[in-house]
């Protein structure tokens, strides 16, 4: 039998709980607290919150594919990207929960929000290297490897890359 006391300490517990960091139905942190717990991505982590991105896009409703490039890549980078440019940073960012086998099995290609297509262009099946294509073109540009895929979070997955991919 349940009593009031019982009661009470289960609605504090639940009103705890609402109060906490968010967590997802499926009990996995929101994409921008997978990036915050490595600190390997704390730069490209930091451009996406000053280009307003980690608000507009992952604050709302939505699931998405990152890209996150590792600090030692993202240094690499252009500093117009690096300092936030929104469409360097969308050209790593898809719609979508793509596993590294979703990827493959959609022929090795993910058209990213920022307008360019990645491809699998080598690499082995669990570090498949990609690249950056604009829309209809073969592929160009930097080519990176992904290093760590499938960091599930309550509003996508993460795939750690080492490199920057910016089509030439």
């Amino acid at each position: 039998m349940l009593s009031r006391r019982s009661l009470f300490a289960v609605g504090g517990a639940a009103l705890l709980l609402n109060g906490c960091a968010q967590v997802a139905q499926d009990g996995g942190p929101p994409l921008m607290d997978v990036l915050g717990s490595d600190p390997n991505l704390s730069g490209f982590r930091a451009a996406l919150r000053s280009s307003g991105l980690a608000s507009e896009l992952f604050d709302r409703p939505g699931i998405y594919t990152v890209l996150a490039p590792t600090n030692l890549a993202w240094s690499g980078a252009p500093e117009r990207i690096r300092n936030g440019d929104r469409e360097g940073l969308l050209n790593l960012i898809a719609g979508g929960r793509l596993s590294l086998a979703s990827i493959q099995a959609r022929g090795g290609r993910i058209r990213m929000l920022g307008g360019i297509d990645v491809r699998v262009v080598g690499g082995t099946a669990e570090s498949p290297r990609i690249q950056a294509a604009r829309p209809g073109q073969a592929p160009s540009g930097t080519s990176a490897s992904i290093i760590r895929a499938n960091v599930m979070a309550s509003n996508g997955v993460v795939h750690v890359v080492q490199g920057v991919l910016i089509p030439t």
